[in-house]
């Protein structure tokens, strides 16, 4: 009497291996775009942090906080040298907005952050009563925000001035020392 062997057969084996490498393929794809989604999330809650106390600042003060711009890759505050200074006008809005929120101006850089682009300014000539703040996505959730740029989420008076004021690159209201790029 003959006994038969019991298992799988090679053609078997692979077809298990391949479903199970394609399911393995397929959650690590979603692993990483949730992780994409969750530093997006984090980096939008983060400004509007900021821009609820910044409107703290104004109702208090008159005037939004006096920093014409700010951005950077800084890894340290305290040094003009280093990107023009950015870390430190980052500096003197956590200093002015200490009351309202506790920020370390470090935590704003793309040298600490990696893919964190930051970026606040305010206005002279409109007596500091527009500002602007965004922050560089690594997805696309700057697309609804109403501002100009897709990959940015931006908010601030500011944005919606610009986008309404002007069409194309001069809606982009991210120019040094000016409301928007198309002028004013």
């Amino acid at each position: 009497m003959r006994r038969g062997i019991n298992g799988f057969t090679i053609v078997e084996l692979l077809i298990v291996i391949v479903v199970i490498a394609i399911l393995a393929a397929i959650s690590v794809v979603a692993y990483n775009g949730i992780q994409t989604r969750a530093r997006d999330t984090a980096r939008i809650q983060k400004i509007k942090d900021i821009s609820k106390a910044i409107e703290l600042y104004k109702v208090d003060n008159g005037y939004y906080p006096q920093i014409q711009d700010g951005n950077g890759s800084e890894t340290t505050c305290g040094s003009q040298t280093e990107n023009w200074g950015h870390c430190d006008r980052n500096n003197i809005l956590a200093t002015a907005l200490s009351p309202y929120m506790k920020l370390d101006p470090t935590s704003l850089s793309s040298a600490t952050q990696g893919n964190y682009g930051w970026y606040y300014t305010s206005q002279s000539a409109d007596n500091w009563q527009t500002y602007g703040i965004y922050v560089t996505m690594e997805g696309d959730g700057g697309q609804s925000d109403g501002g100009y740029h897709a990959t940015r989420y931006e908010i601030g008076p500011k944005v919606g001035y610009c986008l309404n004021r002007y069409t194309g690159s001069g809606a982009n209201w991210v120019s040094y020392n000016t409301v928007c790029s198309g002028g004013n």
